[in-house]
C-alpha cells in the first residue's frame, strides 16, 4: 500500500461508531459537515453518493459533481476499527480519489474517526488551474474543516437524529 498523502485524526465525543457508520450513508450527515460554499447530495444507491458542490480556490469558483463510492469492509484488523474505503468515480475536475474512513470505538459514546487519502489525480484542465499543491492543501483542508464540523455539531446534536 502506497504512503498516505493525507491523514487525518480525531477523536470525537458523542459519537458512537455504528451509529457514525449509519450515518455516512444519509445525505444529510454529508451536509451537515460540508465546509463548501453550497452542496447538493444524494444517495443514488445504497453506497454511492452523488454531489454538486460550488466552491472557491483560491479566488477562482470551481463547480464540482460527481459520485463518491463508500464500501464498507467491516473489522478487518483486530484494534483497528471498521474500514470504510471512499472512491471518487465520474467526475470530470477529480480523475482519482481513493482513500478510507477508520471508525475506532474508544468507548460507547466516543470514537476516533481518521480519514486517509493515498491518491489524489485531477484532470489536466482542472490541475492547470489551480496546481496541484494548491489542490493537495485544499483537499487536506476540507477533510480538516469536515471532522471540526462533524465535532462541533455533535456538541449539541446526535447522529441518531439525522
Amino acid at each position: 500500500m502506497s504512503a498516505n498523502i493525507i491523514s487525518k485524526v480525531l477523536e470525537i465525543d458523542n459519537c458512537n461508531k455504528d451509529v457514525f457508520i449509519k450515518a455516512l450513508y444519509k445525505p444529510e450527515f454529508w451536509l451537515t459537515i460540508n465546509p463548501s460554499k453550497r452542496m447538493e447530495a444524494e444517495f443514488i444507491a445504497p453506497n454511492v453518493l452523488y454531489t454538486k458542490i460550488t466552491e472557491e480556490i483560491i479566488g477562482i469558483k470551481v463547480e464540482m459533481e460527481g459520485e463518491l463510492l463508500l464500501q464498507d469492509k467491516g473489522e478487518q484488523e483486530e484494534g483497528k476499527g471498521r474500514l470504510v474505503e471512499l472512491n471518487v468515480r465520474n467526475n470530470k475536475d477529480v480523475r482519482e480519489l481513493e482513500g478510507r474512513i477508520r471508525v475506532k470505538e474508544i468507548s460507547e459514546n466516543k470514537s476516533k474517526i481518521g480519514v486517509f487519502i493515498n491518491s489524489f489525480t485531477l484532470s489536466s484542465d482542472f490541475l492547470n488551474l489551480i496546481g496541484k499543491s494548491a489542490a493537495e492543501l485544499t483537499l487536506r483542508n476540507k477533510i480538516t474543516e469536515m471532522l471540526r464540523k462533524l465535532e462541533k455539531w455533535l456538541k449539541t446534536n446526535s447522529l441518531n437524529n439525522l
